[in-house]
C-alpha cells in the first residue's frame, strides 16, 4: 500500500492531493500493486467461478451429512425408509462399489419413490440445524431463518470489502499516531536533556560563577577599604623617616652614577682624541706597568719572607 500521508499536507497541496487520490483510487491496487483491469476481471471471473464450485461442494456434502443422520435424528421418518437411506448415502460416499450398484436397484428405486416424504424430513432437519446455528451465531438478536442468507451476505461483504478497508484506515491512523508519538518523544527528551543541563552542568557553572563574582566583589571592597585607610589615617613616622631615608639614599645613588657617567663620558672623549696611536701607546704603559707591579710584588714578598 502507499505510505500514509498527513491530511495536512494534502490540504497545503492540492495538485498532490488529487495525484495522491488519483493513484489510491484508479491507478494503484490497495496493497500498492498497479491495477490491471482486464487481468482484475479475469481474476474476478474465476474466483466467481471457484466461488460457485465450493458452494456446490459444500451443499452436496450438508446434505449428505444430513442424509447419513436423519434416520436417527427424525422421529417422524417411516422405519422402512432407514435402511434405503443409509444405502443410498453409502453409495454417495463411494463406500459401495459401482458393481454392486445392479443389486442395490430395487432399494434406489424404493429412496426416489419416497422421496417427498424424504425431502420433508430432511427439510426439518436442516431447519433445526440452521435455528441452533442462529442461536450460537447470536444469542441476544437470533436472526430469521429467512433472513440469513442477507446476513452471510453481509457479513462476507463486510470481510472481503469494508474490513480491508476499515483495516488500511487504520493503518495509515496508526502511522499518524506513531508520527505523533516520535515527535511527542523527540520534544520529550530535548526538554529532559534541557532541564539536566540547567539542574547538574548548569547548576555547577552558575555556582562556580558567582562564587567568581563573589571573590572579586570581596577583592574590590578590600582595594575601598585600603583607600579609605590611607586616605583617612596619616602613616607611621618611622614608614615616614625610612622612605626618607630611602629618597635620600637613592638620590646620592643617582649623583654618584650621573658622576661615574661624566668620567666614562671624558675618559671616552680623551680615547676618542688620542686615536690608534695614542691607544697603542697607552695599552703598552700598561703592560709596563703590569709587569713594574708584578716585579715590585715579587720583591716585597721575598723581603717578608728574609734571608
Amino acid at each position: 500500500m502507499l505510505p500514509p500521508v498527513d491530511s495536512t499536507i494534502l490540504e497545503r497541496n492540492s495538485n498532490f492531493d488529487v495525484l495522491y487520490k488519483d493513484l489510491c483510487a484508479r491507478k494503484l491496487n490497495p496493497d500498492g500493486s498497479t491495477r490491471d483491469t482486464k487481468k482484475q476481471k479475469i481474476q474476478w471471473e474465476i474466483r466467481q467461478s471457484l466461488t460457485t464450485y465450493r458452494t456446490n461442494l459444500h451443499t452436496s456434502q450438508i446434505l449428505t451429512r444430513t442424509l447419513s443422520t436423519l434416520p436417527s435424528r427424525s422421529p417422524t421418518l417411516p422405519q422402512d425408509l432407514h435402511s434405503p437411506i443409509d444405502l443410498v448415502t453409502a453409495q454417495l460416499t463411494g463406500k459401495i462399489p459401482p458393481t454392486d450398484r445392479d443389486i442395490l436397484a430395487a432399494d434406489t428405486q424404493f429412496f426416489l419413490s419416497n422421496i417427498d416424504i424424504i425431502s420433508s424430513a430432511l427439510s426439518d432437519q436442516l431447519s433445526t440445524t440452521t435455528t441452533l446455528l442462529c442461536k450460537i451465531a447470536d444469542s441476544k438478536q437470533t436472526p430469521a431463518i429467512d433472513e440469513l442468507r442477507l446476513k452471510a451476505e453481509q457479513i462476507r461483504s463486510l470481510a472481503t470489502l469494508g474490513l480491508p478497508k476499515e483495516l488500511a484506515d487504520e493503518k495509515v491512523h496508526l502511522a499518524n499516531i506513531a508520527h505523533t508519538l516520535l515527535t511527542l518523544h523527540l520534544s520529550l527528551l530535548q526538554t529532559s536533556i534541557l532541564i539536566l543541563e540547567r539542574t547538574q552542568h548548569g547548576a555547577l557553572a552558575r555556582a562556580t560563577s558567582t562564587r567568581a563574582d563573589h571573590i572579586a566583589a570581596r577583592a574590590a571592597l578590600l582595594g575601598l577599604h585600603a583607600k579609605i585607610h590611607t586616605h583617612t589615617r596619616p602613616p607611621p613616622a618611622e614608614l615616614v623617616r625610612a622612605l626618607k631615608n630611602f629618597r635620600a639614599q637613592q638620590g646620592s645613588s643617582e649623583a654618584k652614577l650621573k658622576d661615574r657617567e661624566g668620567l666614562a663620558r671624558r675618559i671616552l672623549d680623551l680615547y676618542s682624541r688620542a686615536g690608534e696611536k695614542g691607544m697603542r701607546d697607552l695599552a703598552g704603559r700598561k703592560g709596563v706597568l703590569l709587569g713594574e707591579i708584578k716585579r715590585v710584588a715579587a720583591d716585597i714578598e721575598g723581603l717578608e719572607r728574609g734571608p
